[in-house]
Parts: structure tokens; C-alpha cells; sequence
């Protein structure tokens, strides 16, 4: 909990909001630094500021000694010192080696398998239309299918979905503005696309349905139970549905689809592929995807690249 935090931390973490990252990016954060304030503790017995600006070299590379011995992903070891290395500066501390050593740990290469093929996600989608024989699950359709193609088409993640609130759509002009760090991005829906979000809004009791130009989340969660959507009464407004309650989701209709195990992050993947295979710059690409960096963007330039010669050598044969 924040007022659990060093006073040094909650300013950062304060920092952040008011640069407009959102609660659960925020909360991220928190969670990622406070590893490395218990490492900190453990190993200096304090984490008072004093200490984190007396940090050595030596000493920020017994830390990432650290994340490796406890076997994180590859993709949480960069994240984790992605998140450190922004604190740092922050705290003026920006003379250290940890800024390089995200890139001495690359993701591993992405293949097929990291992505959902057209052929397949035509069956997922053909499956999400038909009723199932599950009153809830049937209840949910347009609102499922509305969620599948925001990340599938338009790239956005779970949390992106979570966050999205009534004032950031636009029905008559059929886009959603994307509230990030940076510059907004406004997204631009197909009719048949944002015609599922308008279907799925409409399904909604009027009595608590999410209320054009407010704060109202789009996505409300549902009780499987009483096959109802939540209201939050506290805060006067419906309950928004979770990050894993999308990710859950998701999973669930690629399987009743009787499709290989896959999950957001391929729809995601998918989406990214598509847009560089058009040649938008590396810099579009990040800027529209949210990616940290060039290297996060490295892998799928490198997977189109050896798709390219694999198609290249066939044509030669």
C-alpha cells in the first residue's frame, strides 16, 4: 500500500499520475519497485534515500545478479529494470551500467506459434457468433466480439480495453481515443466493429447503462450468476470489467472454438505484424502500440525479415 511507501517513492509514484499514466500502469510500478526496495532492505538494511543514492555499480548489479537467480521471464527482467531505470533518473541517479543491461537479456525470437493465422482467427470468430447453449456466455456475444477485435485489429491490450471510458468514444465519428502517457491515440472502427460495441451498450438496462460522455467504464463486468452487469454503487457508475476477466475471456472462446492454447497477447501480435508489413515507420509502430522501445520492437521486424528469405528461397528453388 502506498502509505506503506518511502516518501521519495509516493512522490514518484504521484509524478506519474500527474503525467496521466493510468491507475493500473501506476500500480505496476509500484509493485516492480517495490522488489527492489525489499532486495534493498535485505541487502543494505535500509532503504532510506541516503542508501538508494550511495548505490554503486557493483551494488545495482548484484540486483540484477538477484532477478536472474530467481529465474523471472525474460520479459519481467526487462520490464522490472525498464520500471528501475525510469526511478532512477527520476531520483537523479542516472550514471549507473543497470540502463544497458534490459538489452543483454533479449526476448527470446518470435515464430508461428506467437501469433493467431487468419484461417484461425476466421473459426474463432465464427464460433463467438453462435449461441452456445450457455445463457451468460450467449448474453455476452457482442460484447465479446467487440473486445476480440479491439485487440486483434486495433492492437489494444487488456488493460487498454479495461480503461476505456465513455467520454474516450465517439460514436458518430466511430473512434476511441486512447488516453496514453504521450499523445492520445484516436482509433479509427470499422461500422461492423463498432457496431458490436453499440449492440452490446444497448443490451445493457437502461438503469445502469454506461452513460454517454462520462466516466463510465464501456466494458462493465458481468454476474455469471444472476446474468446481470455489476453496478458499483459507491462510486455511482457500473463496475468495469477486469483486465483478467478480458484475458480470461479470450482464452475461453479460443477454446470453445477448439483452437490451439493462445491468448491476447497473439491477437496482439498479430495486429502489430500487420501494421509493419504495411511499412509504417519504427516509430509509428511504437508510438501506436504503446512498445517501450526499439528493441521491443526488434523481434517482429526480425520475424518478418525471416519470413521474407524463407519465401525468398522458395521462389529461388
Amino acid at each position: 500500500m502506498q502509505s506503506m511507501l518511502p516518501e521519495y517513492m509516493k512522490e514518484y509514484l504521484d509524478s506519474l499520475i500527474e503525467k496521466g499514466y493510468q491507475k493500473n500502469t501506476v500500480k505496476q510500478y509500484s509493485s516492480d519497485l517495490q522488489k527492489f526496495l525489499n532486495w534493498l532492505n535485505n541487502s543494505k538494511g535500509s532503504i532510506a534515500i541516503n542508501t538508494l543514492q550511495s548505490l554503486t555499480d557493483h551494488d545495482l548489479n548484484d540486483y540484477v545478479k538477484y532477478l536472474y537467480d530467481t529465474q523471472v521471464s525474460d520479459a519481467t527482467f526487462r520490464r522490472l529494470l525498464s520500471v528501475l531505470n525510469q526511478f532512477l533518473k527520476y531520483l537523479n541517479i542516472n550514471d549507473s551500467c543497470i540502463f544497458d543491461k534490459a538489452k543483454e537479456r533479449p526476448l527470446r525470437p518470435l515464430n508461428d506459434n506467437d501469433f493467431i493465422s487468419d484461417n484461425d482467427m476466421n473459426k474463432l470468430l465464427i464460433s463467438m457468433r453462435k449461441a452456445n447453449n450457455s445463457t451468460a456466455r450467449d448474453f455476452l456475444i457482442d460484447r465479446n466480439l467487440a473486445i476480440v477485435c479491439l485487440v486483434r485489429y486495433y492492437g489494444l491490450t487488456p488493460n487498454d480495453i479495461s480503461n476505456i471510458t465513455m467520454d474516450m468514444i465517439n460514436f458518430a465519428q466511430k473512434t476511441i481515443e486512447i488516453k496514453t502517457n504521450e499523445t492520445p491515440l484516436i482509433i479509427e472502427l470499422t461500422e461492423e466493429h463498432v457496431q458490436y460495441i453499440r449492440d452490446y451498450r444497448n443490451s445493457i438496462d437502461e438503469k445502469i447503462r454506461p452513460r454517454l460522455r462520462s466516466l463510465d467504464p464501456l466494458f462493465v463486468s458481468f454476474f455469471n450468476l444472476t446474468y446481470s452487469y455489476r453496478f458499483d454503487y459507491a462510486a455511482g457508475k457500473p463496475k468495469a470489467l477486469s483486465i483478467r476477466g478480458i484475458q480470461e475471456m479470450i482464452k475461453d472462446e479460443i477454446k470453445l472454438a477448439g483452437l490451439r492454447k493462445m491468448s491476447a497477447k497473439h491477437l496482439r501480435n498479430s495486429c502489430i505484424i500487420d501494421h509493419l508489413s504495411k511499412g509504417l515507420s519504427n516509430q509509428d509502430v511504437i508510438t501506436k502500440f504503446q512498445l517501450s522501445d526499439f528493441f521491443s520492437l526488434r523481434r517482429y521486424k526480425e520475424y518478418l525479415k525471416e519470413k521474407l528469405e524463407i519465401e525468398i528461397s522458395k521462389v529461388i528453388e
